[in-house]
């Protein structure tokens, strides 16, 4: 096998821009669903998933089948949403090389509406536009992206099953969620002033400004009407956020290899406890206050400060943040429910 030095990170990845505004896309699926109208009808489906190059952010969209025309339609919505992008990445699947020229097209025409008057918003819109196709069988040409839109299409597959008793707008619902716990994962940590203060990153404070949790669905009484329907979507919601918590745990900060000896966690680490019983979209994080090595001084159980009650983002209803409502407690954890998101010597 041939190979080469790593080459510079791109300056997609690290340059200042807008949400989206350097995407890559992939589509994925099928998924079985039924008709809206006709009940006892399926029909298949597939998803799409944009992933921006600079904040990880992804959007996630249905498509009616794999032709250039559904592409199409489904970049609008995105682009209504999002704004457009000023380049995008994918492979090249027929339907994306079919839809290239018409995008082309699109663009053109935005640029050559150039006067005093709208020169410039025509240039924001992203009149300086390309479309970059990977090599074939070359995913790690955008690895970064890549392993984003990896991780949602392998947790959205793995609920494939759950979709048959779903319409297409009810799909399309789960897969909003699902987009919205992914982009509430923390992609960097700090420690406040405040000892048990601990804040994190997420792409939705890049895109909003804020956090949108406080996603959990058990205070609900599904068996009201209109919420029967709902409780079908929110099952494939929690299942998507099970499987993805499984999958994206061991690679947010460290890849663990279990047959080479690995760093060990130590008191002043600021961790994310990944219990299997969190609330779906809560990331709770930690510092480690003692740690409990075995015969071999290896680290297997830690003592994890962090705080307990309401979450700190929440204001739904008359509930509003109120830091007297959280309690500091001492939980112990394996080490393998622990992701270490900041080394105490990285503080």
């Amino acid at each position: 096998m041939c190979q080469q030095v790593m080459s510079d990170l791109p300056p997609e990845r690290s340059q200042s821009s807008n949400p989206f505004e350097f995407t890559t896309l992939d589509l994925f699926g099928p998924f079985e669903i039924k008709d809206s109208v006709k009940r006892r009808t399926g029909k298949k489906v597939w998803g799409i998933v944009f992933c921006c190059m600079a904040s990880r952010a992804v959007h996630v969209d249905l498509v009616d089948d794999q032709s250039s025309e559904s592409f199409l339609q489904a970049y609008s919505r995105f682009v209504a949403l999002r704004g457009h992008p000023r380049k995008l990445w994918s492979d090249k699947g027929t339907n994306f090389i079919g839809a290239k020229p018409a995008l082309h097209d699109l663009h053109n025409h935005l640029a050559a509406l150039k006067n005093s008057s709208i020169e410039d918003k025509a240039g924001r819109n992203g009149t300086e536009w390309a479309w970059n196709f990977h090599p074939a069988d070359a995913p790690h040409r955008n690895g970064a992206a890549e392993a984003a839109v990896k991780l949602v299409k392998r947790a959205l597959t793995s609920i494939g099953g759950v979709t048959n008793s779903l319409t297409w707008g009810e799909l399309q619902t789960l897969f909003y969620q699902a987009a919205n716990l992914t982009n509430e994962r923390p992609i960097d940590a700090r420690a406040q002033e405040q000892e048990d203060s601990i804040e994190y990153l997420t792409p939705n404070t890049l895109l909003l400004g804020r956090t949108r949790q406080g996603g959990d669905t058990s205070g609900i009484d599904f068996s009201i009407h209109p919420w029967r329907r709902l409780r079908a979507i929110q099952i494939g919601v929690d299942m998507f956020w099970k499987r993805w918590s499984e999958l994206a745990g061991p690679n947010l900060f460290i890849r663990p290899k279990w047959h080479q000896r690995q760093r060990n966690v130590a008191v002043g680490d600021i961790v994310w406890i990944a219990d299997s019983n969190a609330l779906r979209g809560q990331f709770r994080l930690g510092r480690i206050q003692k740690v409990h090595p075995d015969k071999e001084g290896l680290v297997r159980d830690a003592d994890v400060k962090t705080c307990v009650g309401l979450p700190a983002s929440l204001t739904v209803g008359p509930l509003q943040r109120n830091p007297e409502q959280r309690t500091s407690v001492i939980l112990r954890r394996d080490v393998r429910r622990l992701v270490v998101l900041i080394p105490v010597e990285n503080q």
